[in-house]
């Protein structure tokens, strides 16, 4: 038998998964990360994250699986975007991880639109200037803690640092990963040297682009001894989380946009062209000659748990689950009886892009309850995805599937998802999509799968199909509307 390994180094876990070639999870470890906020706004956590717990995490999953070391081919390692830690000349981190989800970076984010501008960043990069980029991070560091800026050797995304820590050798970032670190030009998948400039940093201080699915190197001998692995073990750049999930979910052709609702969301197509408009993100795909197009939201699930939190923080009664909570909302109709949320708890992403905006509550009124909440903050993240859809399909006009993957594909959020789009959902077997598509590209690498078609459809299958309720589309249009009314006064 052979196997895969794949390390997902994500913000809010790292993750570790053994696939066998048909894409069955063998076995799967992971841990939370620690996320540390010293100031409203920031989040960062201790470097080991990255250095440290994925090994011990890939040994975890290794010895559950029962698996022979030998069988174990080749390591995939994929990660978030936009995240980034500093290390030292002798491979130490000289600073924390900082998410990049972390708002601290704004100075250096009017910084940048005031010297390369707002829609040259965007035409240059790809994604949009707020403080999510790496960039603005690294500049942060620059103008309040220049001893580590001077210290830093290299600025690592996390797919960088868990590649290092397997290897022992280079740091390596692929082109899928490059647009969020933002210094890299979407056509010329090069360091940009207005960029440059604007941080002050060379290009020596950034990771080696590579294309996605380059072999970093073998295992090192420290990692061998550890893990138990063969010493020739093949360590592969598999590409982002962004592009990984969507491979893992079985999106490969035309007509087809994958969903993700877990603490943040996307709404995402592959395309074999380049799209730019200001309102989504393009970054090179993990297939080649492809680009992942998305429109990204800020907060999906994070919006469901805080409300889960503040009704648990009331005290009344048992604790509620998320399962309890779904149960709640099932017992409302469709619309909630005009009850509105608009999830936007940490700013506006696609396609408003707008870092003030707040979270809303419309149409509340006495008749209303907990019940009422629950459903509308269910409906009010789809219709956040819907209104993302929509600026996607002005561009891909021939979407007619979602794949929806992540925590939002719970059998009622899906079904208020078909209902409310009127378009068809399926659910992925696998719900590792990103470990699983990683894994697809160290598969293709390791010459386990003949190329990237044989790759997904050796290993994607769907577990359950969700048809729209047409019944149940003129009352979430309304909805809907209403939703429009408030995140754009004058969109009515």
């Amino acid at each position: 038998m052979t196997y895969i390994a794949a390390i997902d180094a994500g913000a809010s876990e790292v993750k570790a998964c053994l696939f066998d070639t048909d894409g069955n999870e063998i076995a799967s470890a992971s841990r939370d990360c620690p996320s540390d906020s010293p100031a409203a706004g920031w989040a960062q956590c201790s470097a080991e994250v990255l250095t440290r717990w994925p090994l011990e995490i890939l040994k975890e999953t290794i010895d559950s699986s029962g698996v022979a070391v030998g069988e174990i081919k080749v390591i995939a390692v994929t990660g978030s975007r936009a995240t980034v830690v500093p290390f030292g000349a002798d491979g130490q981190a000289v600073g924390p991880v900082i998410f990049w989800y972390d708002r601290r970076a704004t100075d250096a984010a009017e910084q940048i639109k005031k010297e390369v501008g707002q829609d040259d960043f965007f035409n240059l990069t790809g994604v949009a200037l707020d403080p999510t980029p790496s960039i603005t991070k690294i500049m942060w560091w620059r103008d309040n803690h220049p001893e580590i800026f001077a210290a830093a050797s290299v600025y690592a995304l996390p797919q960088t640092a868990v590649a290092h820590a397997l290897t022992g050798e280079g740091w390596y970032c692929d082109d899928s990963n490059g647009s969020y670190l933002g210094f890299m030009g979407l056509h010329s998948r090069s360091w940009e040297d207005a960029l440059l400039e604007v941080a002050g940093v060379t290009a020596d201080k950034l990771p080696q682009l590579v294309p996605p699915g380059t072999v970093a190197g073998p295992l090192s001998d420290a990692a061998t001894t550890f893990t138990g692995l063969a010493a020739d073990t093949p360590v592969v750049i598999s590409g982002s989380d962004n592009a990984c999930f969507k491979l893992g979910a079985g999106v490969e052709g035309k007509g087809v946009a994958c969903m993700y609702i877990g603490t943040a969301g996307v709404v995402g197509v592959i395309s074999e062209k380049p799209i730019v408009d200001r309102r989504l993100n393009c970054c090179p795909a993990a297939l080649p000659d492809h680009w992942d197009v998305d429109a990204l939201l800020l907060t999906a699930g994070a919006a469901y748990r805080w409300l889960r939190d503040l009704l648990n923080g009331a005290g009344q009664g048992e604790e509620l689950s998320f399962k309890t909570m779904d149960a709640m909302a099932a017992r409302i109709p469709p619309g909630s009886e005009g009850v509105v949320v608009v999830p936007h708890l940490a700013g506006a992403g696609s396609p408003l892009w707008d870092p003030d905006a707040c979270g809303q509550i419309v149409g509340l009124r006495l008749s209303h309850g907990a019940a009422h909440l629950v459903r509308a903050t269910l409906e009010g993240v789809v219709f956040a995805q819907r209104h993302a859809l929509d600026a996607l399909i002005e561009h891909v006009p021939d979407i007619n599937r979602l794949q929806l993957t992540g925590g939002g594909a719970s059998e009622l959020w899906s079904q208020i998802l078909a209902d409310a789009t009127g378009l068809p959902v399926s659910i992925p077997r696998s719900q590792q999509s990103t470990c699983l598509g990683a894994a697809m590209m160290a598969g293709v690498a390791a010459g386990v799968y003949s190329d990237h078609a044989d790759a997904i459809s050796s290993t994607t299958t769907t577990e359950r199909h969700i048809e729209p309720d047409t019944s149940k589309k003129a009352i979430y249009d309304a909805a809907y509307q209403l939703y429009l009314n408030a995140v754009e006064p004058d969109h009515g």
